[in-house]
């Protein structure tokens, strides 16, 4: 994304179940540098970010403390208020906040564009229609499920983008061993490519397309 610098655009970040870390700080910053406003609420509350080798510990206090259902409500509730205040809305999400990402898309004229990376839990809600223009990035390699069976479900569907990468889940996220530099800038731009066409599409209309 170097060679983009967008302004009046604000990007909705949703975390991974270790809450607000370093992958997700460095996010949002490389964000403010390209010229986006970034809200990235806290899902756990008061509760301290895990770290990685608390992966079990992390899935059990998302699942049971939060879960998907809140933790959307939360989300739907900020982008509500959001939408007040700003030209351009999209929503960003990694994980789980990648599916949470995708259970927003189905609110029709909420946001100018959905965009998730590695949202595994999708499978559980190929149910959604999206009402705007949603871009899904899936790595080739998941240790739970064939990323390529959700890929096809998801092919059937109206106003989706997908992009698939050679890689494992967490790919963008360089305190891991997942990490593929090449993957990650290819996809980051890409999405910057993605909210420069909305945009474009937003101001030729005069609103949402």
């Amino acid at each position: 994304m170097n060679n983009c610098v967008i302004h009046n655009t604000t990007i909705l970040v949703v975390h991974e179940i270790y809450g607000i870390n370093k992958h997700i700080k460095d996010i949002c910053d490389s964000l403010n540098k390209l010229g986006f406003t970034v809200v990235c609420p806290n899902l756990l509350g008061n509760s301290e970010n895990y770290c990685y080798k608390d992966e079990n510990k992390a899935y059990k206090n998302f699942v049971h403390e939060i879960g998907f259902e809140l933790a959307t409500n939360k989300i739907i509730t900020l982008a509500k208020e959001l939408r007040t205040k700003c030209v351009n809305l999209y929503i960003l999400g990694f994980s789980v906040g990648a599916t949470i990402a995708w259970l927003g898309s189905k609110y029709d004229g909420l946001f100018d564009g959905v965009i998730g990376f590695y949202g595994s839990r999708i499978r559980d809600y190929l149910e959604v229609s999206p009402k705007c223009e949603t871009l899904l990035i899936f790595p080739t390699k998941e240790k739970s499920f064939d990323p390529e069976i959700v890929i096809t479900e998801l092919n059937t569907k109206e106003k989706i983008q997908i992009i698939k990468v050679e890689g494992s889940h967490g790919f963008t996220d360089q305190s891991t061993s997942n990490y593929d530099q090449y993957a990650t800038e290819y996809c980051f731009q890409k999405m910057c490519d993605f909210i420069m066409k909305q945009n474009n599409n937003f101001s030729e209309t005069g609103g949402i397309k």
